[in-house]
This record gives structure tokens, C-alpha cells and sequence, in this order.
């Protein structure tokens, strides 16, 4: 399954010329019989912002982010949004941590997935 993407029909308005990083998302996921595997869900280029932002979780504790991806589309993973765990490889700068996804939906189109990083 890598690289399944869903494409929007609205996704002549996303700004191709940005998305400049090369990357690789990993997702782990845990099974009960062989323990846990990875299983690569996108490769290809993504917009990258390295900003660095701090937020607090659940449990009031602060957590260092490191950036944020944006590709284009919908980028298909095994479970629910808020349980996708993994890492991003890009090209160049090394591996980073999934903290969160999300899918921000135009007129009921997905039009991209939002990866922050760790």
C-alpha cells in the first residue's frame, strides 16, 4: 500500500511548487502475534515547515514540536487518525516522530493530510 493516495477534485488551488521535501511516512503498528511492524503509507514530496512550537497534552505535560508537513491529498493508514503512530523520514534532515495527523476537509473532500512532528 505505499503511496495511497486519494486525490481531491479541488487540488488545482494546492501550491505543488512548494512541496519540495522528499519524504517517507512510516506508520508502526502493533499485532498481536508477530509483535510490531512498519509499514510505509506515503512516499513522495510534501511541503515541510521546520517551525518549532511547544504544547501541553492531556496530562498537562510540554511537548517540543519540531515542524509540520502538509501533502497533498488523502494519504491512506490502518486504524484511526488519532491513533497513527510512526515516524517521517525526509530526505536530508533524518527521522522525526508523528505526534498528530489530520485531514482538513473541503465541501467533504479531504484536501490534504497534516502531519506534525516531534
Amino acid at each position: 500500500m505505499p503511496s495511497a493516495v486519494i486525490k481531491c477534485p479541488f487540488s488545482n488551488s494546492f501550491p505543488d511548487v512548494e512541496a519540495t521535501a522528499k519524504i517517507r511516512i512510516i506508520q508502526e503498528i502493533d499485532t498481536e502475534d508477530q509483535g510490531p511492524s512498519e509499514m510505509l503509507i506515503y512516499e513522495g514530496n510534501a511541503i515541510y515547515s521546520q517551525e518549532t512550537k511547544t504544547v501541553f497534552n492531556s496530562e498537562s505535560k510540554q511537548i517540543a514540536l519540531s515542524g509540520d508537513l502538509i501533502i497533498k491529498g488523502d494519504v491512506q493508514h490502518i486504524g484511526a487518525l488519532s491513533d497513527v503512530q510512526g515516524y517521517v523520514e525526509i530526505e536530508g534532515i533524518g527521522k522525526k516522530q508523528i505526534y498528530q495527523m489530520s485531514k482538513p476537509v473541503l465541501m467533504g473532500f479531504v484536501y490534504s493530510t497534516e502531519v506534525t512532528l516531534r
